[in-house]
């Protein structure tokens, strides 16, 4: 029989650290906001289609997003349309990543309209300089084509989401 012990510094690494200087952070958290109301979105017009608070309590904390965002897209009853849709990720008013979802130059059948529906999803690392309370936004736009042919563009279920962790510590190497 064998006895096996782990030895750990009374912070509980197991590497030599600087937990004296910078002690550990709060455990990750999670955040999340979700709707399933149907959103119009007009033409040209960025329109908020979520939001979500994020508080985080140490510089450099990690902040991994996730959204989901359904569109409905209705064409008129011209046989040819077009259309771009595009979901921007933004905290406050600084965008950090966008998908588009665009059919261009379409031909359907004639005299009948159309609904497309998208599942459009983003994911995002952003690593946040200071503490503090953010606001992360998805916005929808509907970028007008010429003869583009589409009656309305909608949104419905969409979800945000949110999980934080503290900064990564550096190893101190002796």
């Amino acid at each position: 029989m064998s006895l096996y012990f782990e030895w750990r510094k009374s912070c509980g690494c197991r590497v030599p650290c600087n937990c004296d200087i910078q002690p550990k952070s709060d455990e990750p958290r999670y955040y999340f906001t979700q709707s399933d109301e149907m959103l119009g979105i007009l033409a040209d017009k960025p329109t908020q289609a979520i939001e979500l608070e994020v508080t985080t309590f140490s510089p450099n904390e990690i902040v991994k997003l996730d959204a989901m965002l359904e569109a409905f897209i209705l064409t008129e009853n011209d046989p040819y349309y077009s259309f771009i849709v595009e979901f921007s990720l933004l905290r406050g008013a600084t965008p950090l990543t966008s998908e588009s979802f665009a059919m261009i130059n379409q031909v359907g059948k004639s005299e009948s309209e159309k609904t497309i529906i998208n599942t459009t999803k983003i994911t995002w690392t952003d690593i946040v300089p200071l503490p503090g309370t953010y606001t992360y936004v998805i916005e929808v736009n509907h970028i007008t084509l010429p003869e583009q042919h589409i009656a309305s563009v909608e949104v419905q279920d969409r979800s945000l989401t949110a999980i934080t962790f503290p900064p990564r510590k550096i190893p101190i190497i002796e």
